[in-house]
């Protein structure tokens, strides 16, 4: 059918153009990169603390055994205010250090009379230490302690804990 004089000849346009393919690669590409990073990441994990020096947000590495095995990611207070709560991200497969009796503490520059430990730290900087555990499952969160344990969960022995009004005159 022929347009009349005045009017305007319609044409069907394609609906599809190649330019759009750079686009769409983009964004699946980019939805792939989003999709890996999410599912690879390791196990988050609550430690409870009385304050959070030497534990800075996305720079503090947790370590076991000297290998980096996580990263304080933030540290917050908790709701009554009266500890710190920090969240850290362990790397992907790192579950199986996870139990109930695991233990994590800081490690720093120490100097007392049982001597001077954490010098390493001098230039590197305070790191989280953790000692995997064995028995029973993930709990929702951890103490952090201020100092390491004295001996493993697993060593063998009889445990005695000592409370005194005037603890003062004892040390490690």
């Amino acid at each position: 059918m022929e347009p009349k004089k005045g009017e305007a000849k319609v044409q069907k346009v394609k609906n599809w153009s190649p330019v759009w393919i750079f686009p769409i690669v983009t964004a699946l590409i980019g939805a792939w990169i989003l999709f890996y990073h999410y599912s690879h990441q390791g196990p988050e994990v609550t430690l409870i603390t009385t304050n959070a020096e030497g534990s800075d947000g996305g720079k503090t590495p947790i370590k076991s055994r000297s290998v980096d095995v996580g990263v304080v990611e933030s540290a917050t207070l908790t709701d009554d205010l009266t500890h710190v709560q920090i969240k850290a991200r362990l790397h992907s497969g790192m579950e199986k250090l996870l139990h109930k009796d695991s233990v994590f503490w800081v490690v720093k520059p120490q100097v007392g009379r049982e001597g001077i430990s954490g010098l390493g730290t001098l230039l590197s900087g305070a790191y989280i230490e953790l000692q995997p555990g064995s028995k029973g499952s993930q709990p929702e969160s951890y103490q952090l302690l201020d100092s390491p344990p004295l001996a493993p969960p697993d060593a063998k022995g009889i445990r005695v804990i000592l409370d005194s009004k005037k603890a003062g005159q004892l040390s490690r």
